[in-house]
């Protein structure tokens, strides 16, 4: 029986995987730049003043939790790429399916074990 990675082009996987991973620390540094000089962002002294600008930051704050949560599995992916585990559940070891790891390459567990 054929591994998984052996239906699939590694070489374009990790191509492509690479490239995900410069999107994600780009999005990653610009969500972590500071707020331009005379930009206005301040609290004020009434109710509701700077509720939308808490509101951004929270949300800003749980994009760039679920980036760098994505770049790890990235980075993972590359590393079991490398070290020719490609395509092979990290929690029980069984084959990922080809039709899984296409879809989402960054995959690094099998259907039933991300399940859980």
């Amino acid at each position: 029986m054929a591994a998984p990675s052996d239906e699939l082009d590694l070489a374009e996987i990790e191509r492509n995987l690479r490239a995900r991973r410069a999107e994600i620390h780009a999005k990653i540094a610009e969500l972590a730049k500071p707020p331009e000089r005379g930009s206005g962002v301040s609290f004020g002294k009434r109710v509701g003043d700077g509720t939308t600008e808490a509101v951004s930051r929270l949300n800003e704050i749980g994009i760039g939790n679920n980036l760098l949560v994505a770049a790890e599995r990235v980075d993972r992916a590359l590393a079991k790429i490398e070290e020719g585990s490609y395509g092979t559940c990290d929690s029980c070891g069984r084959p990922i399916l080809a039709a899984r790891l296409a879809v989402a390459p960054e995959s690094v567990l099998c259907i039933d074990c991300a399940r859980r």
